[in-house]
């Protein structure tokens, strides 16, 4: 979802832990991550190091099988933070304890990728420039379904007969955030992640969900059979999609910030 999310913003339910180590210098050698690991404890970042908090929401950001760190929204981030010569240190974490990580009075450096960005974030922690923009939402509906398809978000919105499933916390963009506001009464809320909300698209429990195209054809892939009894289809009227942001805490100083968006702005 754009609310990238991200993810990574999403299964996403298992908490790992993935650190890479990034040395200060001109000998730095690339490298997203290093073992991804294991525990119900995230280790503790080196001394002056950001953590860098990350989903299992392919293609934005994932652990391979050898427990690499890649994505999307990896690679841009390793290399702003390599070119800026900051230290980080990877860490996946589910999105709502990113949010509380983020947005609370912790001294450590605290930094999630993927963000989209709105006001009431802003209040609260820092973005950084643009690391990537998301192609235009899309519905994922039931595939058995009599899906309206030429009706726009605010149609679909209005009809009761049409709950629309999203993932508390998330930012979908000022559209369609304004739509899902104003039309409360249709919508349905959960903390799931991204598979666990097809399923439940699925079982009846919503009439569709709203996913960015990148993270649609994975997440179809991933459900296997399932995902054959799914389909996607276009919001007329949608803009592009929203650009994702790193969202860090107001731990890690303005002056770091801008020397990171001085490298993304390069791009």
């Amino acid at each position: 979802m754009r609310t990238l999310q991200d993810p990574s913003l999403c299964s996403l339910g298992r908490t790992g832990v993935a650190t890479a180590g990034l040395l200060l210098g001109a000998a730095v050698q690339a490298q997203t991550a290093q073992t991804a690991q294991t525990a119900s404890t995230p280790p503790t970042a080196p001394p002056g190091a950001i953590t860098l908090h990350y989903q299992e929401r392919p293609p934005y950001s994932y652990t391979t099988a050898d427990g690499q760190v890649q994505g999307l929204l990896v690679a841009p981030t390793v290399r702003a933070f390599q070119r800026a010569q900051l230290p980080f240190h990877w860490v996946k974490t589910p999105s709502q304890r990113q949010l509380v990580l983020i947005q609370a009075s912790t001294p450590s450096m605290e930094c999630g990728i993927g963000w989209f960005r709105n006001p009431e974030r802003e209040q609260l922690g820092r973005f950084s420039l643009p690391l990537y923009q998301d192609r235009p939402y899309v519905a994922l509906t039931r595939r058995n379904a009599s899906w309206p398809a030429s009706r726009t978000p605010a149609d679909l919105l209005n009809d009761a007969a049409l709950p629309l499933l999203v993932k508390d916390g998330y930012s979908y963009g000022p559209l369609l955030d304004g739509l899902i506001t104003q039309h409360a009464a249709n919508v349905r809320r959960t903390s799931a992640e991204s598979a666990q909300m097809a399923r439940m698209v699925l079982a009846g429990r919503a009439a569709w969900m709203i996913i960015a195209p990148e993270e649609a054809d994975a997440l179809l892939a991933e459900l296997g059979p399932l995902g054959a009894q799914l389909q996607l289809s276009a919001l007329p009227g949608v803009p592009d999609g929203q650009y994702r942001h790193l969202y860090c805490n107001r731990a890690v100083p303005e002056a770091l910030i801008e020397r990171l968006n001085r490298v993304l702005g390069e791009r």
